[in-house]
């Protein structure tokens, strides 16, 4: 699994992730025990975490010590600041650091956003766009995009965007019995978009999950402290949230959107792609000079 993300911020998941091929084969064992339920699993005696992951204690140690702590209950401590961190919603955001501020919103907008999209890119791997292209152009594959109670309008955006260069692109609409009507036409090879981020959908990540367990390859673009979705993802994009208010900016997240959108367009066929574009825009015209009845 590919996963790019930003090192900024300490998530100990995107560390698991990253480094796995560096571990042994019992200290990967101890990796999948953790991020299988993450990351409550951590939370748990190392005793505990050791039989789960059917080694020793010594070896739960020695993956800590790699990961740079000191002892367990360190590591233990980190998963804790990280779970808070991944569940605080903007009310609590607000009751931790209420607004006092001495610069405009223009003036922290210009610093933080533009801070935010520049962290993103200077940790993105270009190798996890030609990725994410192979698996957008796959003409064999339907592509499902979802989102959350926000990200949806990134992903709804993602969607109207690869609709105009390719066939079989699916906006998952937010009404449950119709999300699960797209689950159930989802087949081995398709591919699933998901967007999710603190505090993570569970309808998102149940979409996520079952696509998954039907053989759909999943593209999961998400924050720096990692959507729960990241142990059934093929591909993970963590982006920057970072925000000039209380609530966490998907400027960053758009900001990924449409280097998708600009590198499917390089990657697929022109001319088809020109005649898509024609025929949307001549049927749109059509139905807005339609006379009301």
């Amino acid at each position: 699994m590919d996963v790019s993300s930003d090192d900024s911020v300490q998530a100990l998941s995107a560390r698991l992730l990253a480094d796995m091929d560096s571990f042994t084969n019992s200290e990967r064992r101890v990796c999948r025990a953790i991020l299988a339920d993450y990351p409550v699993s951590g939370l748990e005696s190392v005793t505990t975490l050791a039989h789960k992951s059917n080694v020793s204690v010594a070896t739960v140690l020695r993956l800590v010590a790699k990961l740079g702590f000191m002892g367990f209950p360190q590591f233990q401590a980190a998963l804790r600041t990280e779970l808070s961190e991944r569940l605080r919603s903007p009310l609590a955001q607000y009751a931790l650091q209420p607004p006092s501020h001495t610069e405009s919103a223009y003036s922290r907008s210009q610093e933080f956003i533009t801070s935010s999209i520049v962290q993103t890119f200077r940790r993105l791997k270009p190798e996890a766009i030609d990725e994410a292209v192979m698996l957008l152009t796959d003409p064999r594959a339907r592509v499902y995009l979802v989102g959350g109670r926000f990200s949806a309008n990134i992903s709804n955006y993602l969607a109207s965007h690869l609709q105009h260069m390719r066939p079989g692109v699916v906006a998952v609409s937010e009404v449950p019995i119709q999300r699960n009507a797209s689950l159930l036409e989802i087949r081995r090879r398709d591919v699933v978009v998901a967007f999710d981020f603190r505090r993570y959908q569970r309808d998102t990540i149940e979409f996520g999950r079952h696509a998954a367990e039907r053989g759909a390859k999943l593209l999961l673009v998400t924050d720096p402290w990692l959507s729960p979705l990241v142990t059934s993802a093929q591909l993970v994009i963590a982006v920057d949230t970072t925000s000039p208010s209380v609530f966490d900016s998907y400027a960053s997240a758009f900001a990924v959107a449409e280097t998708l959108i600009a590198a499917v367009a390089d990657a697929v066929d022109a001319d088809h792609m020109r005649k898509r574009m024609k025929s949307h825009d001549d049927w749109t015209r059509d139905l807005m000079a339609a006379p009301e009845v």
